[in-house]
């Protein structure tokens, strides 16, 4: 029995597949990037850093549709932290702030 041997074909096909593949990935990735609607957010202090740190992984849309306590909101916060969100403490406390005001508990 012979070994299976891939055509020059199937190889240029897969190379096809896996171009296709990697392409929509990369703009997959950059979907949540791209600045989301941020009418959902009432203009005031921390907005703009929110949308700044948080649409790097999330859209707006997502973080909007939240309602959370104080404390939910700030381990929520620490948990994106750990999971790289670039910002400082400060940019970080903004952030806090403005969710509790404008996404607080109802």
């Amino acid at each position: 029995m012979q070994p299976f041997l891939c055509s020059s074909r199937a190889l240029r096909l897969s190379a096809r597949l896996l171009a296709i593949s990697l392409a929509f990935t990369a703009f997959a990735a950059l979907g949540p990037s791209v600045r989301a609607d941020d009418d959902a957010f009432p203009d005031g202090p921390g907005k703009a850093v929110l949308l700044k740190v948080c649409t790097q992984c999330h859209s707006a849309d997502s973080i909007a549709e939240q309602h959370r306590s104080r404390d939910e909101w700030k381990d929520t916060i620490d948990a994106m932290k750990g999971y790289g969100a670039e910002a400082t403490d400060e940019e970080l406390g903004i952030i806090l702030d403005y969710l509790v005001k404008n996404f607080g508990k109802q």
